[in-house]
Formats: C-alpha cells, structure tokens, sequence
C-alpha cells in the first residue's frame, strides 16, 4: 500500500489551515509552517498588558454558500460572531456613500484568530518557523526554517499559503 502523500503547507492563515484541513480529510500527512507565535495570518492580534488590538483584517464577510457553511460552523463553535457595524466613508458628507446594508460582516471571538485557532485545533503546526528555502532533493522537498536549520521530514508537495511578496523570498 502507498504511504499517503506528506504536503507541507506554508502559512498558518486562514488559506493554509484550510488547505491542510482539506488535504487531511483526503488522506494527505500534512505538516503547516508558520512565521508567527500563533495561527491566524492576517486575522492576528496583538496583545499587551490591559489591551488587545485585531490589526489586518478588521472584518471579514461570507459570500458564497460553502464560506457561509463555514462561519456557521464558526459560530457554532463560538469562534465567530455577525458585526452589527456602522460604517461611514471618511471625508464625504454622511450618508452619500452607505456601505452594502445587505452584507453582512462578521468578526472572531474573542478576537480575530479565533477561527485560525479552531482551523488549527488537531493540525500538525510548526510555529515559529520562518521557512527560507525549499529545495529539491531525491526523497522530496527539504524546508529549511531560520530558527531551526533544515527540517528533517521531506515532502512531495509544498503549498505556498503566504502574501505574494512573502512567497516571492
């Protein structure tokens, strides 16, 4: 029997951990990567003492049927709420320009990487590793990561789950 397909996928944001929780339901062994402390990529948080700031993605919205299914299940799971927001576009006369009134945006709870943290919740996640190189070797793809040298696993697939400038590097 063939051992099933090892991706590594790098980027521990919503896209990466929905990759890898994809590719697992399919049989793949994978293995997510990430810069950061935590899981959540453009829906972080930071934190100090007596504060907390979401920064990047302030809201996010469901359009299709599958996402909407998906912050459902977010929801379910207390990971995500609806953003009853008042929006106004800054430096125009209130009310010239309203925001679609039928979207509807929703935020995570308690803070923007709940749903990366639900998405991750039994993922094999490496945090803290800044991946700095792929290369091609007979027994698959090597990572090597900034803080800990060359990984020792190899993969057959690598899935870039980063920004364009990022991935570039």
């Amino acid at each position: 029997m063939k051992p099933p397909p090892r991706v590594a996928i790098i980027g521990a944001g919503i896209a990466g951990l929905s990759c890898a929780t994809q590719l697992a339901r399919h049989g793949c062994a994978v293995s997510v990567f990430d810069k950061s402390r935590g899981p959540a990529g453009r829906m972080s948080t930071r934190r100090g003492e007596g504060w907390q700031c979401d920064h990047g993605a302030q809201y996010f919205t469901a359009r299709s049927p599958e996402f909407r299914a998906e912050v459902a299940r977010w929801q379910a799971a207390g990971a995500a709420a609806p953003w009853p927001a008042r929006l106004a576009v800054l430096g125009e006369p209130p009310g010239s320009r309203l925001p679609d009134a039928a979207l509807q945006r929703f935020v995570g709870t308690p803070r923007m990487t709940a749903p990366a943290r639900l998405l991750a919740a039994g993922l094999p996640l490496a945090l803290q590793s800044t991946i700095t190189a792929i290369t091609p070797e007979p027994a698959g793809w090597r990572l090597d990561a900034a803080e800990h040298g060359p990984i020792a696993q190899r993969f057959d697939r690598v899935v870039l789950a980063v920004p364009a400038p990022r991935a570039a590097r």
